[in-house]
């Protein structure tokens, strides 16, 4: 499985993904930092990536066909949480889950707590 981290999530996260030997790309290591969320999607889909974001828009229907979605993480933290913080939470996350989980799924994690349910 591999993920896709949308421009609003720290570029430090991709560590996280490293320790858990999974494949993950930032959109600034493919110049994709300054494009429009219809390209970000586009490019997911197309490459296969589960996409990890902050943004709400990529769960709605009406504008994006999230069937099409290897699988969408959403971070739903407080706005000011740094990088460190959100790698924790991210790392009990990836930790309590089996990674297969995500596949075909939208994932919400909030500090303390996540859902899971099928695309």
């Amino acid at each position: 499985m591999r993920f896709f981290l949308d421009t609003n999530i720290p570029y430090s996260v991709l560590q996280v993904f490293n320790e858990f030997k999974l494949e993950a790309i930032h959109a600034r290591n493919i110049s994709l930092d300054n494009v429009t969320d219809n390209e970000i999607f586009e490019y997911v889909v197309k490459n296969k990536y589960v996409l990890v974001t902050k943004d709400l828009e990529f769960t709605n229907p009406k504008i994006f066909p999230i069937k099409l979605l290897k699988g969408l993480i959403i971070l739903r933290l407080p706005f000011f949480f740094k990088a460190d913080k959100q790698i924790k939470v991210l790392k009990e996350f990836l930790t309590s889950i089996s990674i297969e989980d995500v596949t075909g799924c939208i994932a919400i994690i909030k500090l303390g707590s996540y859902r899971i349910r099928k695309i």
